[in-house]
């Protein structure tokens, strides 16, 4: 509506009169996938508007990264999962647990908040997976992003994509042992799906432990599959027979990470792209941007 307002004022972009737009056709799929009776706002108003005056910008919607806003706030990063419920920071006096703050509500009412299992967590790489202290209802509820299946974290952009104009700032992560064809076939299924925009993170690719590990060794087995939501869009909505073989062979490859040792980073030298410049630890890569937990420094803004 504001776009539409300054396109009264201030005339329509450029090229405006060759798109969509004079027709009444409107860049956000969701509103074609509903009825108008089932939308809650009246679009037709707007769609008016926009064949009368125009618009004034290309596109008026997106989700920008939020790695920096999200610190100040102390929230999550825009559509991003958790990397992590509780992570160790170290500092000169000590060391504490970070905890996701509606997480330390659960395991307060549950009676688990202590140091022991905030450790046990942190050693878990910030996820409930697996730990059997944790009762299932939690571990179900409280996931994080490498809990989650690569092909399901693009189903659920390309559910806001549906209603977004423009590119999602998102992290598609994806464990260390994924191959070429499996990247290949994420960027495949984010075309069908209808992505505008993605990124690919590849555990443990740009920088070495993102968490601090508190044992020199923690074992831990994972298993990480796609949903059955996730199955079913692929068998009944991708026809491209070569996009679908791609897509199946690589689903087919449930991940099962048995007994991964997370063994103590070694001594070595390492490279200051994978370092926080004012801080100099290790930066963490969320929403296609590398920040530091430690001190809020974020690669996206700064000049």
């Amino acid at each position: 509506e504001e776009s539409v307002a300054l396109a009264r004022s201030r005339g329509e972009f450029p090229l405006c009169a060759k798109t969509e737009y004079p027709e009444g056709k409107i860049p956000v799929s969701g509103y074609y996938e509903k009825s108008k009776d089932a939308h809650s706002y009246e679009w037709d108003p707007l769609i008016s508007e926009i064949k009368k005056h125009g618009i004034r910008n290309v596109l008026t919607t997106t989700v920008a990264p939020t790695g920096t806003l999200s610190m100040i706030a102390d929230c999550s990063n825009g559509m991003e999962p958790a990397f992590a419920l509780v992570f160790e920071k170290r500092v000169t006096v000590g060391r504490f647990f970070y905890t996701n703050k509606i997480l330390e509500e659960a395991l307060k009412e549950e009676g688990l908040y202590t140091d022991e299992i905030l450790e046990k967590i942190a050693d878990n790489y910030g996820s409930l997976k697996g730990i059997e202290e944790i009762p299932q209802w939690m571990q179900d509820v409280f996931v994080t992003a490498m809990d989650i299946h690569w092909a399901d974290h693009l189903m659920a952009q390309g559910v806001w994509q549906d209603w977004i104009g423009n590119a999602i700032a998102k992290t598609i992560n994806m464990p260390y042992d994924v191959t070429v064809e499996d990247v290949k076939s994420a960027y495949l299924l984010a075309h069908e799906i209808g992505l505008k925009g993605m990124t690919v993170y590849r555990d443990g690719s740009r920088h070495k432990q993102v968490l601090h590990m508190t044992s020199e060794n923690a074992t831990k087995t994972f298993e990480v599959s796609p949903s059955d939501y996730m199955t079913e869009f692929v068998t009944k909505n991708i026809t491209n027979p070569y996009i679908k073989s791609q897509v199946n062979a690589a689903l087919a490859l449930k991940i099962h990470d048995e007994e991964i040792q997370l063994e103590a980073p070694k001594v070595e030298e390492v490279s200051e792209d994978r370092l926080c410049p004012t801080c100099k630890n290790n930066l963490v890569f969320v929403e296609g941007c590398s920040i530091c937990i430690e001190c809020g420094y974020s690669g996206c803004t700064s000049g």
